[in-house]
């Protein structure tokens, strides 16, 4: 499979209203590879597939619209009826959207261009470095922010990172295993020059739907969904397949009861 598309963001020019589209919007950001924009601007991948099930079986039909990764963490942040993924669950996020259904397992780490001479023992530590690479208002970057870093460069892109990284402008990146892996190979860098120097924890990304305003029988509605449809053969059926798309990446992953785990088994 190509993973190498032209890949473009949608940006909607006008204020999201979700009056304007029966009261109800799901929203992603293109992180590839399990969610994909093609230079048609169609939407591919397990996660799109996955929630496009969940949506079918709760008898909900509705496009999913792409943005930016700030937007759509804000409008579903802060609007009614917005069903958004993949979001990762954090304390600070426990109370602002109901967790409809967990999507990928990761491990969230810190690479550096050099290796140190003495172990990152805490995240603390991490102020050592000149500069911490992280994508704009994603989890890792607020984890910093809560941790009141100063030495944080956000970019709008986890390929801008990786080449801020390769290129000096950042001294270290805030990501994951699985994330450096994937775009070292689609930007043909040597992940090896790249060094794991800090292991900060597990996290699972989840389906998510706002809280603010949003009637708790719909939330229901849709775990009841995504429950049901993780134990159909449709489900089984595009694990499988995309599974077998995946072959070729350099990414270990297997699933386990309905999540994606992003390590070897």
């Amino acid at each position: 499979m190509k993973w190498l598309w032209a890949v473009f963001i949608v940006v909607l020019s006008q204020p999201l209203n979700a009056q304007d589209s029966g009261d109800f919007w799901v929203l992603t950001h293109p992180e590839e590879p399990f969610v994909v924009m093609d230079d048609k601007g169609v939407l591919h991948g397990l996660l799109v597939d996955e929630v496009n099930g969940i949506l079918a079986s709760a008898g909900i039909h509705q496009k999913i619209l792409s943005a930016p990764w700030e937007r759509v963490e804000r409008e579903a942040r802060i609007k009614s009826n917005v069903l958004a993924f993949a979001l990762t669950r954090t304390p600070e996020r426990e109370h602002v959207y109901h967790w409809i259904t967990p999507l990928t397992a990761n491990m969230y780490s810190v690479y550096s261009a050099k290796q140190l001479s003495q172990p990152i023992a805490n995240i603390e530590q991490l102020n050592t470095f000149d500069s911490i690479a992280v994508l704009e208002n994603d989890v890792r970057h607020q984890i910093l922010l809560k941790q009141g870093a100063k030495n944080i460069h956000v970019y709008s892109t986890w390929s801008d990172a990786i080449e801020g990284l390769a290129s000096g402008r950042s001294s270290a990146i805030f990501f994951s295993d699985v994330g450096m892996r994937y775009y070292c190979k689609v930007q043909g860098k040597d992940c090896n020059q790249f060094h794991r120097v800090f292991l900060y924890e597990k996290t699972i990304s989840y389906l998510t739907l706002s809280k603010n305003g949003t009637d708790t029988k719909l939330a229901n509605k849709l775990k009841s969904a995504a429950e049901n449809y993780k134990k159909t053969a449709k489900f089984k059926e595009i694990t499988e397949y995309w599974l077998k798309q995946y072959e070729t990446l350099p990414i270990p992953m297997h699933m386990e009861d309905g999540v994606l785990n992003l390590w070897i088994k």
